[in-house]
């Protein structure tokens, strides 16, 4: 688990460089083989890993590590330079604090976050976990408009704009940062289980069984504890008492 959070995926990293993935890719592949070459360990750097797309496509992606962001931050130059490098290091800081952060008693798991009194999962938290995007899957949003037609009062998920929003603040205030998107999309606890259950009945989108098993453990972690009843437990009927209101007699 801290391998995975221990790394930012390649998609994250080009968007906060506001460059297109495939570009990024590009470049990474030109180093791969300058690494090879000049007999450097490029996995200290970057690894190579794959996601599924919306159509159940397999693609290449990477996973880089702080060195990794590093060495990306010294071929870059002027703002965009100071400016993902500011951006990569507060990713990682939030990683470390929530690695280390505990709660009652009990250690959340990293994709679990707290906000505004609730638990929830970022949409990027759980592309991370399951290389699913959210953003692009026609079962989810399908999903998500029959409930929001239905009324349905259960929490799904939720959204909320966020670019008028002092990311230092926001940061110290829920000790995560939300991304680089106007619009922070997350998920709730019933929401992350409704997921799930949709992964798995759409094969195109192929979630590992130790994945799904990740996640539930980890919504069994914030789960308050269920109160064991004794089997003798014996327990008071309710009174019935009638009272009949009636004239006095003369």
């Amino acid at each position: 688990m801290q391998t995975i959070e221990q790394t930012l995926d390649s998609r994250e990293v080009a968007e906060m460089i506001e460059k297109e993935h495939s570009k990024l890719l590009r470049d990474l592949r030109r180093y791969e083989e300058q690494f090879i070459e000049a007999k450097i360990g490029f996995n200290d750097f970057f690894r190579n890993s794959e996601y599924k797309d919306s159509i159940g496509r397999t693609l290449p992606c990477y996973k880089v590590t702080k060195k990794g962001c590093e060495f990306i931050a010294h071929k870059l130059t002027g703002i965009k330079g100071t400016i993902f490098t500011a951006r990569y290091i507060n990713r990682f800081h939030e990683m470390e604090d929530i690695l280390s952060k505990k709660e009652v008693e009990s250690e959340l798991p990293w994709f679990i976050r707290r906000f505004r009194g609730q638990y929830i999962m970022l949409f990027r938290d759980f592309e991370t976990v399951t290389g699913i995007s959210l953003h692009h899957s026609q079962p989810f949003w399908k999903a998500h408009a029959d409930i929001m037609n239905s009324r349905c009062p259960l929490y799904y998920n939720g959204f909320g704009w966020y670019t008028v929003i002092n990311k230092e603040e926001f940061l110290k205030e829920y000790g995560f940062e939300y991304g680089n998107e106007k619009c922070m999309y997350y998920l709730y606890p019933s929401g992350i289980r409704k997921v799930l259950q949709i992964c798995r009945e759409d094969k195109r989108l192929k979630l590992e069984q130790s994945t799904y098993d990740m996640i539930i453990d980890g919504l069994k972690a914030i789960e308050p504890p269920k109160k064991e009843i004794a089997v003798n437990q014996q327990y008071e009927l309710p009174i019935r008492i009638n009272i009949v209101l009636g004239k006095d007699k003369e």
